[in-house]
Formats: structure tokens, sequence, C-alpha cells
């Protein structure tokens, strides 16, 4: 079973992804014979360990014989979506016969299990900022009320990646309470001119903001505003896509984000 020894950079966000190949390296001048490789693998995290699926790069009978030469493809990918040491476990088993193929054949059932770890870092680093308009009071024969609660909410993004990227897509998913609306390069008005994506090398910081605002109306009253434990008000979650150099897609969703304690 072989694995590069490092496999370079891996981040926070994106698919890891890799071939196992399982080969048969016995000697041309041998009666052995290798038959019923099974090949299975688990992913260690930082909080969990997780059973992978694995695909067969072609329909393979797994009780034929795996020949001289010939070596056993499988294909894993895994959602990286932790920091962290992350380990490869990776278990081999297989039947080896010793014979010509008559009635006596001897044979053994054989295991061995290859471990192979590397760190995943981040890829984007994101800080927030959330502030707060004025709400205005005002009052009519049935009482006072005041208007809706309205937050903007900035963003900065680093690259903290070896390599560029490009940012294909930053959303932000509000709660039941709240509507937004984004005032980045995917706008489109008729006075603004469409943006070309954000193209970001290592280290760079790129800026993105939404306004928040409560529901109004009948609306406002059938979503009450969610709060923590300790009554900071959950607006909701920044959602940010992107691509490296290479084309490979990444994905990172934010905690929720929250803002002043509910009065």
């Amino acid at each position: 079973l072989t694995l590069p020894p490092t496999f370079g950079s891996a981040y926070v966000g994106e698919t890891f992804s890799c071939s196992l190949c399982a080969n048969n390296e016995l000697p041309e001048a041998t009666d052995r014979r290798i038959l019923a490789v099974e090949m299975t693998a688990e992913m260690q995290a930082p909080t969990q360990t997780i059973a992978l699926d694995l695909t067969a790069a072609e329909a393979e009978d797994s009780k034929s014989e795996l020949s001289i030469g010939s070596s056993l493809q499988r294909m894993v990918r895994f959602d990286l979506q932790s920091e962290g040491n992350h380990v490869l476990a990776v278990s081999v088993s297989y039947t080896e016969t010793l014979g010509d193929g008559g009635d006596e054949l001897k044979s053994r059932n054989r295991t061995f299990r290859k471990l192979y770890q590397f760190i995943a870092a981040p890829c984007l680093s994101v800080r927030t900022k959330v502030s707060e308009f004025s709400q205005q009071a005002h009052g009519n024969n049935k009482g006072s009320y005041a208007e809706p609660m309205s937050f903007a909410l900035e963003a900065q993004l680093e690259n903290m990646a070896d390599g560029p990227i490009t940012l294909e897509k930053v959303g932000f998913t509000p709660k039941h309470s709240f509507t937004t609306t984004s005032i980045n390069w995917d706008v489109s008005w008729p006075e603004i001119q469409k943006m070309d994506y954000p193209f970001l090398m290592p280290r760079d910081v790129t800026q993105v903001a939404f306004l928040i605002k409560q529901s109004s109306g009948e609306q406002r009253s059938k979503a009450p505003i969610e709060t923590t434990k300790d009554g900071r008000i959950i607006l909701g979650q920044l959602a940010i896509r992107w691509r490296t150099a290479m084309g490979d897609q990444g994905f990172l969703t934010t905690g929720w984000l929250t803002t002043r304690k509910r009065p």
C-alpha cells in the first residue's frame, strides 16, 4: 500500500482526495497467489473518527486474483471541516494461497494497516464587526412603537493559504427574524458595472459588508428574535466559497454571529 510521505498543504473547507493503491509486489518466480483483496479506510479528525466510502476506479471482482504486478485502486474523498492533526488510517485484508491450483492449497488470511498523518490549516481568516443603526420611536393613537432594528455587518477575509484563491461567493444567511442585503461585488445595479471576483494572493485581505434588517409588519410577529443563553441577539451565518489556482473548490460557514444583548 503506497501513498506519498507528505501531502503538501491541506486546508479547512476544501476536499481532501487521493488514490489508494494496494500493489502485488511478489516476484515472478513464485507459486503464491493473492486473492480477495479488500480495502477500508477511516479519517481520524480532531473531534471524531469517520469511516470513509471508497470508490473503485472501475468494476472489480473482490474474489478474483490480484496478479503479480497489478494493483487494487480506490479513491477517497473527505471534506475537511476542522483545523488540526488528521490521520488517514487504511486497512488491507487479503487471502494468500500457496500451491499450483490443485485441491490441496494452503491458504491464510492476512491483514495490515497503515497510517498517514497530515495537518489541516485554515485557508481563510474571518474577522467580523457588527454595528447597529439607531432606532427611532414613533407614536399614534394605539401607542408608541420602535422602528425595526437594523445592523451593518462588516467582515475582513484574509487568505492564509500558500497560494492564491478566488472568492466566488460570500453570502449571509440570516435568522428568520431578519432579512439581508449584500453590498458586495455580486450586486446587480444598473448604474454599477459588474465587478470581477476578488483574487487574493497569500496574506491579501478583502472586505465584504451586508445590511441586516429586522422583519417588519406581520412577518415581524411571526418570527421572534432568537437569542443566546446570555441574551445576545443571533443574526445569522456567513457562507464563503472559493477556488484555488488549480480549480479546487473550498467552502466555509462561520458560527452564529451575534450582537448586543437584547434590551
